[in-house]
């Protein structure tokens, strides 16, 4: 039990708080309930995937509209794990600029320039 001064009237009662699901039940019409399942369910699947913790967060802006109504307003955020990117490792080459090829190894002569020197030789 909890007391609950009506603002109002100035009265005084001891009730019971509403249960809290009841109320989310009735957040935008059973839509807020529906897309913090599916938020759920996005949020698992994408756990189960990648190992990683995720997130579902529903906040709740509870204002007065001054006419004796409570104005709800809710919003609901998810945060999907990452999937893990590839690293590429480069070198820096005389320039300054990024290079898969180590600038300290010497470079060995490839197929493509053996044939290209055989053709030249044929011709």
């Amino acid at each position: 039990m909890t007391t609950y001064t009506n603002h109002g009237t100035g009265e005084v009662v001891e009730t019971e708080p509403r249960p809290f699901d009841q109320i989310l039940r009735e957040l935008g019409e059973g839509s807020t309930l529906s897309e913090l399942s599916e938020a759920m369910f996005d949020v698992i699947q994408r756990v189960q995937e990648t190992s990683k913790a995720g997130q579902v967060s529903l906040t709740l802006h509870v204002g007065f509209d001054g006419q004796g109504r409570l104005v709800v307003k809710d919003e609901i955020k998810k945060k999907l794990p990452e999937f893990n990117r590839p690293e590429t490792r480069f070198f820096v080459d005389k320039t300054g600029n990024a290079s898969r090829r180590d600038p300290n190894q010497p470079v060995l002569p490839s197929l493509d320039d053996k044939r290209t020197q055989r053709e030249a030789q044929n011709s």
